[in-house]
């Protein structure tokens, strides 16, 4: 159904609503366009020119030895021309994104069972007091913000289940209790997202709406509380959980702060980490120069002479967005559809 009905479209003031509505939506359209505009027009811009303080909407010179040089920094090619920024990371670039993604899908795939089963109990297995305070639990961990949660999960991670600096003594004794280290693993990252409370509430918000009658209807028929969730529940949500996938997803794969804590070994690191310390050393190479000024930094010399510039630094950003949008294209139909109810046939 249209915003606007076709019967009494030619009336002036509908005729100027539509066009208002339409002149607004497509200006939103382009300015969330532009940005991803601007960063491929950068990737083929020359770094000197990127220098300049006049901003490129259009390289004069477009040139390749953006993606030439980030192949170089892929692949760690020191014997190459781009050897100088190809030393700004200390690993090759695959690397980082095989972390990233071995993070990623082993996150999505303990936490989407573990938090959709975890609302079906809420929704359809438990009832009256504990099925409120249940609810209330899971859902209050979306109400602390996470900045007052970095320490004690921090802690968490050196000494499970202690959040404590050090893990305590046996009482009366100078033996430690057994604790589990996974700080600087890629579980630190995992373990702490297997439940994700958003998604409990999305979880919990569909399974509420799926009529009892056909769980009861498939009990009486003698099915298990997990094969009712196999065969009938879970081909119902197929919706649920291409969004609830989606939306976990990003948040892992362009999670920043959280790795940088917990990962501190070079080969371990994310591709976000990664790519955030390559930007952070050419800013301090650059040191808010312009052209003339870098020519005349020995380091940011030596890093423009490789052809590194912001340019490079966009292309890996474009790099970096390839798998949300491979997910985004696995979702999409379901994205755009939204959620719906979906009976049985």
């Amino acid at each position: 159904m249209s915003l606007f009905p076709s019967v009494g479209r030619k009336q002036p003031a509908l005729r100027i609503a539509w066009w208002a509505m339409t002149i607004f939506l497509t200006i939103g359209v382009l300015m969330h366009l532009f940005p991803f505009y601007y960063m491929l027009v950068m990737s083929f811009t020359s770094a000197k020119e990127l220098m300049s303080p006049t901003p490129v909407f259009w390289p004069r010179e477009p040139t390749t030895v953006a993606w030439k040089l980030v192949w170089a920094i892929a692949s760690r090619d020191l014997t190459s021309n781009f050897a100088t920024a190809a030393m700004l990371l200390q690993h090759p670039l695959w690397i980082y994104f095989r972390n990233s993604l071995f993070m990623t899908l082993m996150t999505l795939a303990l936490s989407l069972p573990a938090t959709s089963m975890a609302a079906y109990a809420n929704s359809k297995l438990m009832r009256g007091r504990l099925q409120r305070w249940t609810f209330l639990f899971f859902i209050g961990t979306m109400m602390i913000p996470g900045v007052v949660t970095l320490i004690p999960s921090f802690l968490l991670t050196r000494n499970f289940p202690f959040p404590l600096p050090v893990a305590p003594n046996w009482p009366g004794t100078e033996t430690s209790m057994p604790y589990l280290r996974i700080w600087d693993t890629p579980w630190a990252i995992i373990i702490p997202g297997v439940f994700a409370a958003g998604n409990f509430l999305l979880f919990k918000g569909y399974f509420d709406t799926i009529p009892d009658s056909i769980i009861n209807a498939a009990r009486v028929d003698g099915g298990s509380e997990f094969n009712i969730f196999r065969r009938i529940v879970f081909p119902m949500s197929i919706p649920v959980y291409a969004v609830a996938a989606w939306s976990q997803f990003s948040g892992v794969w362009e999670s920043y702060l959280w790795p940088l804590i917990t990962i501190q070994t070079p080969e371990k690191q994310t591709l976000t980490v990664a790519i955030a310390r390559m930007v952070l050393e050419f800013t301090r190479a650059q040191g808010g120069m312009d052209a003339s000024a870098a020519a005349r930094n020995p380091q940011m010399e030596r890093i423009l002479a490789a052809g590194l510039s912001w340019n490079g630094l966009v292309v890996l950003g474009l790099l970096q967005t390839i798998p949300v949008f491979i997910m985004f294209i696995i979702c999409r139909e379901y994205l755009m559809k939204g959620i719906r109810i979906r009976g049985l046939k």
